[in-house]
């Protein structure tokens, strides 16, 4: 099993290689058949074809990642790290999320969980909105990034 200091590098470096916009040097931090689910409760990815198409919509949104301390479990399987995801396109986005990797023996994730909701994520700058009005705000953008998604994916 990979060391803590392996596994903590490995989510650590995930968050360089975003930030870098090399789409197949994240690859290759994954194993063929990896579980991708961000956020937690929405339907996972499955397979490195899926997560692709993710990471590369994440590059042309311009996301920045800012990983916070990696934490890793005593079974040699698991880092936990939080950090402040920032998109640009549609319109400023920061989550701030929970990551869990589960690290395989051959030192790739093979399973990814973030944990965030509309509470953890900030539209634009400035103050923010609460209640309903926050709600509103977060689930509008994101609907909008969606659109766009699909756009893009979308055959011309």
């Amino acid at each position: 099993m990979p060391d803590e200091a392996t596994r903590k590098n490995l989510a650590t470096e995930y968050a360089r290689r975003m930030n870098a916009g090399d789409v197949d040097k994240v690859l290759e931090l994954f194993s063929d058949d990896v579980r991708f689910e961000d956020p937690v409760g929405t339907p996972p990815l499955v397979g490195k074809k899926d997560l692709r198409r993710r990471i590369a919509w994440s590059m042309k949104c311009e996301v920045h990642e800012e990983p916070g301390r990696p934490v890793a479990s005593m079974d040699g399987r698991w880092v936990v790290v939080p950090t402040t995801v920032t998109v640009y396109i549609p319109t400023k986005l920061t989550f701030h999320i929970i990551g869990v990797m589960e690290v395989g023996e051959d030192g790739l994730s093979h399973h990814v969980q973030a944990f965030w909701g509309v509470t953890d994520t900030h539209v634009g700058d400035g103050p923010q909105p609460t209640g309903v009005a926050q709600f509103m705000a977060v689930t509008e953008a994101l609907t909008r990034m969606g659109d766009l998604a699909k756009e893009q994916s979308s055959p011309a």
